[in-house]
């Protein structure tokens, strides 16, 4: 029996499927599949029950996921501490397009931890020279050419007013919205592209009477009734109790947010900030 087989178990009891967790170690399906057999014919049980197109945790798969859950917990924590980050002095560079109130929140949560590591971290939608940053944080894109991509959140994204608004208490279309004054994000930021591309599709342009690359703004305009603005669901912070969320029955857009990194660069501190994060989700 070994630590990959049981990995690879572990990973596809998660999501009950083989296909995801060979994405994840880069390896065929085929071989995860091969892998969990010969740990059930170890094991002299089943871990799943099988169809011709998909997998189930059976019992004995669901008492073995529990106890490797805290398995590995102890293990990665283990190897977490006897990694070589304590003696990689480079600065991380960072460039952050989206998700930045989570990001900074998980940048604090590591410095607690590793004081010595140092961050420059750049929150901008418009600069083009991504070339000099390690780490890229942005939605699911093909521009960042040279760079390993993973998922981090899979977001819905919602729209909201301020909770005094009549709106609040209605069903609605998209259309029925085309004379309301919006509330957006800076032009290159996926979120408004998101909001560009949806009132185009019901058949309008958007009234955009505040437009701003400060969060914090945006948030105070739709608190205050302002006017119309986006929101992720969930978020990483509590709404305020001053927002609520729109019943918009033709709005259902999901944003896909995503860590790039450069494989040369993708050790010591920076790997295992990026080990981090794909934790941190």
């Amino acid at each position: 029996m070994e630590i990959l087989q049981l990995r690879y178990f572990f990973d596809s009891a998660k999501n009950e499927n083989f296909t995801k967790t060979a994405e994840k170690y880069k390896v065929p399906t085929t071989s995860v599949s091969a892998s969990v057999r010969r740990l059930e014919k170890e094991l002299g049980c089943e871990l799943f029950h099988r169809s011709s197109n998909r997998i189930v945790l059976n019992d004995n798969g669901r008492r073995l996921e529990r106890s490797l859950e805290i398995v590995f917990e102890e293990l990665d924590n283990a190897l977490d501490s006897l990694r070589s980050v304590s003696t990689d002095t480079r600065e991380i560079k960072m460039l952050v397009r989206a998700m930045r109130g989570r990001i900074t929140d998980h940048i604090i949560a590591y410095k607690t931890k590793h004081p010595h590591v140092s961050f420059k971290t750049v929150f901008d939608f418009d600069d083009a020279s991504f070339e000099d940053y390690d780490i890229i944080i942005d939605e699911k894109t093909d521009k960042y050419r040279g760079y390993e991509c993973e998922e981090l959140y899979t977001a819905t994204i919602r729209l909201r007013a301020c909770a005094d608004s009549p709106l609040c208490e209605r069903k609605l279309t998209l259309k029925q919205l085309s004379s309301q004054p919006f509330i957006s994000i800076g032009e290159n930021n996926g979120m408004h592209k998101i909001l560009m591309g949806a009132c185009k599709k019901a058949g309008f342009v958007p009234n955009i009477v505040v437009q701003s690359n400060d969060l914090r703004c945006v948030e105070k305009c739709v608190e205050a009734g302002v006017g119309i603005g986006l929101g992720r669901e969930p978020s990483h912070t509590s709404l305020s109790k001053n927002v609520r969320y729109l019943d918009v029955l033709d709005f259902n857009e999901k944003q896909t947010l995503c860590i790039y990194y450069k494989k040369q660069s993708a050790y010591g501190n920076v790997e295992h900030f990026c080990s981090f994060l794909k934790k941190a989700k």
